[in-house]
């Protein structure tokens, strides 16, 4: 078994179930064994969700995944790094992208108060490109209650000095995602998928300085070496993470791992490649001192 260089990945998604307890644990100790330093996993608190809500809010990849009933997902992940003593490998998210109401009780709840991190997402409306349902119409909430959790997410992040994973299309909600960023200059946030748009997620890097993304989902195309992606990461190599957007309990290794094959062998100086294979991931998940 070949082992790459150290590496982080900085978005993962649980979708836990007791059921996946010792996949979980065989799962990260492969990982680990194959030189992961430290992985995110994204877990979300209990939502009294239909079968067929979670279907129509679930990208096609995931709908796999789902089952009818309904799990909090944040105390399975807490017992389960204690149980096998992952503290110093997990950098836990809470994923809060449908929570509609009490966003601060939510995310202070006991059990969860002390995570590293926290996961939402903009989707005010049907979203084409992943095949979902917009979260307000979904969830049966205003668009202006919508928008007010979103105010708060962010405020509470940058308050409490937590890095945000937050996924945005920029293609569609470049501008309000710019008077977000101006609002939290503070904030650590990192935008993956590459924003879905390379040329808005360039300018969103080179004027908010503490805005990160990622290439996850994306694997297929980086590997047809395109010079654009690749000018992109040696142009922003100190804003890039490494991130699979796999799902812990369901892709094999190879799949997570082929994101660090990638930037392992990517003709980048070694400085760069450090930078985007963990040394990142270590400031947006902790702030500077």
């Amino acid at each position: 078994m070949t082992s790459l260089a150290p590496f982080i990945d900085a978005h993962v998604h649980g979708f836990l179930r007791p059921s996946h307890r010792i996949f979980f644990r065989n799962t990260i100790t492969a990982l680990v064994d194959r030189g992961l330093e430290k992985i995110v996993i994204t877990a979300m608190p209990l939502h009294h969700f239909s079968y067929e809500l979670k279907h129509s809010l679930a990208p096609e990849h995931i709908r796999p995944v789902l089952e009818a009933g309904n799990s909090d997902e944040t105390a399975l992940l807490n017992a389960w790094m204690r149980e096998y003593r992952l503290a110093e490998i997990i950098a836990p998210f809470i994923d809060v992208r449908f929570v509609a109401e009490h966003l601060t009780g939510v995310v202070s709840a006991s059990g969860i108060a002390g995570w590293a991190g926290i996961k939402g997402a903009y989707m005010p409306t049907d979203d084409r490109v992943l095949g979902v349902r917009g979260i307000p119409q979904a969830l049966g909430i205003p668009r202006n209650r919508y928008l007010a959790i979103q105010q708060d997410l962010f405020s509470y992040a940058q308050d409490r000095g937590l890095p945000l994973l937050y996924h945005v299309n920029l293609s569609e909600h470049f501008d309000w995602m710019c008077e977000m960023l101006v609002s939290y200059p503070r904030l650590r946030i990192c935008i993956p998928h590459l924003g879905y748009s390379l040329r808005r997620m360039d300018a969103l890097l080179q004027r908010f300085k503490n805005t990160y993304t990622d290439p996850a989902y994306l694997i297929a195309l980086l590997k047809k070496n395109n010079p654009r992606y690749c000018s992109f990461f040696q142009t922003h190599h100190t804003r890039i993470l490494l991130g699979s957007d796999a799902v812990i309990v369901s892709n094999p290794i190879e799949e997570i791992l082929s994101y660090a094959h990638y930037f392992n062998t990517l003709a980048l100086e070694e400085g760069m490649r450090q930078r985007i294979l963990r040394l990142n991931a270590r400031g947006f998940l902790a702030p500077p001192d």
